[in-house]
């Protein structure tokens, strides 16, 4: 009798290996079928979502010169939305810099303490401007006729646009931003005209 409980207790062990054996086998095959297309679906997903943020940054780019109403030309720029465009840093630079260098009611002497000011305040965070300079070089009033604007990507967040205003007015901006909110903000751009 005793045998025969020795021989069974055998029997079952040797078919408990036997099956975890082939369980183990049989899950190491699953667990490398799945691993493969995970991680080749995963880096996929990766590059979709580096092109999508690239071509999303681009079209905001864009969009930016997307003309509404009854406007006419190609490509339109509105004045009205810049302070949506940027960020209130970038924003803060601008009127900083063109209140020095565009039309000003500093005094010979006060000139000197502005862009002292100018310079120990942003010189750490910006280029500086050294002569009146708004976004994209544009003029004092809406643009609705803009002949072409060109975007070129450099990195991931910095892009050339290139903008023709017709009248021998061109200019290169070389534009860089930042992710603010779930939302594309311009956090500076340095332009230069076109001859």
């Amino acid at each position: 009798m005793k045998s025969l409980y020795a021989t069974i207790g055998l029997f079952c062990m040797l078919a408990s290996c036997t099956n975890s054996a082939q369980d183990h086998k049989s899950a190491t095959a699953n667990h490398h079928a799945k691993q493969i297309p995970f991680k080749d679906s995963t880096r996929t997903a990766e590059q979709d979502t580096a092109v999508g943020q690239n071509q999303q940054a681009e079209a905001w780019l864009k969009g930016i010169f997307q003309c509404t109403g009854s406007a006419s030309g190609k490509y339109c720029y509105y004045l009205d939305k810049e302070d949506a465009l940027c960020t209130k840093r970038f924003q803060a630079f601008l009127k900083d810099a063109n209140e020095i260098y565009g039309p000003s009611n500093l005094t010979d002497e006060d000139l000197p303490k502005a862009e002292a000011a100018y310079k120990a305040k942003w010189g750490k965070i910006y280029p500086l401007y050294t002569e009146e300079t708004w976004l994209f070089g544009r003029g004092n009033d809406d643009a609705l006729d803009i002949k072409d604007v060109k975007v070129d990507k450099v990195t991931e967040s910095k892009f050339i646009v290139f903008i023709d205003y017709g009248n021998d007015i061109r200019t290169k901006n070389e534009v860089q931003l930042v992710n603010e909110q779930g939302s594309y903000k311009i956090d500076y751009c340095k332009t230069t005209f076109l001859h």
